[in-house]
């Protein structure tokens, strides 16, 4: 029908986006099926480099991309997930940051286990996405299927994903890493100095910092980052009194 109409399938909006990324957004598989037929280009590119899989994964429809594969083949569709963004940002990062575990698992049958240490140009893999997502489900599948080592990977800047999890104030996700990786994890520096403690106090979140000096005793509180600084300047610099207080 689309063909008979003479549609322009790959007619873009002004961030750059087909029908393919809209539909993959929406979740509409008919319609992913019904473009790819009438000749649309799968791997067509946004201006944030995204794709359509970029969507379909940012937004946990597994059904989107299982059409791909129906529509165009496992390789191809395994070349479009490989894809970074201009970020380097893939459809694996995106998934993981926002809890879609299904897709992330797709992403692997797909792909293999070396798209989750896929890193971005921050040097952030899926483990660092889950982690400032929250996401304690798929950090849980992350390590059975890359092993602790994912973990306790760096980003550029020297950060693991327990440092996420720290910012954003997730406890669960902080005593579940501490017990999978040990306290040492948690007295990781990144490359400015900064511990967990100061990463917890940044966000103004005192449960994990009482967490924290539980597990590791009160002189990490103490500890100075490569300024001079401690979790209190932190704190106060971000006006979060209960945190000073404590």
């Amino acid at each position: 029908m689309l063909k008979a109409g003479e549609c322009d399938m790959d007619e873009r909006t002004e961030d750059g986006r087909t029908g393919l990324h809209v539909a993959g957004m929406l979740g509409r598989a008919g319609s992913v099926r019904e473009l790819i037929e009438a000749g649309a280009e799968v791997g067509a590119k946004d201006k944030a480099g995204r794709t359509m899989v970029h969507w379909a994964g940012e937004y946990g429809h597994v059904e989107v991309l299982k059409t791909v594969e129906e529509q165009c083949g496992k390789e191809q569709l395994k070349h479009i997930m490989e894809q970074p963004d201009i970020s380097g940002i893939t459809c694996a990062h995106l998934a993981s940051y926002r809890g879609h575990l299904e897709v992330v698992r797709y992403a692997v049958e797909t792909c293999g286990e070396e798209v989750l240490r896929q890193k971005d140009d921050l040097g952030q893999t899926c483990a660092h996405y889950a982690g400032n997502g929250g996401q304690l489900e798929g950090l849980r599948y992350l390590a059975e299927t890359c092993g602790e080592e994912l973990l306790r990977e760096k980003d550029d800047d020297g950060r693991t994903c327990v440092n996420a999890a720290s910012r954003g104030g997730f406890l669960e996700i902080v005593q579940y890493l501490a017990d999978t990786c040990g306290e040492e994890l948690l007295r990781e520096k990144s490359n400015n100095g900064k511990t967990c403690a100061h990463y917890a106090s940044r966000g103004g979140h005192l449960e994990v910092l009482r967490y924290l000096a539980e597990r590791c005793g009160e002189g990490l509180l103490r500890e100075k980052d490569n300024d001079g600084n401690t979790c209190a300047h932190e704190a106060s610099n971000r006006g979060y009194l209960e945190v000073l207080r404590y």
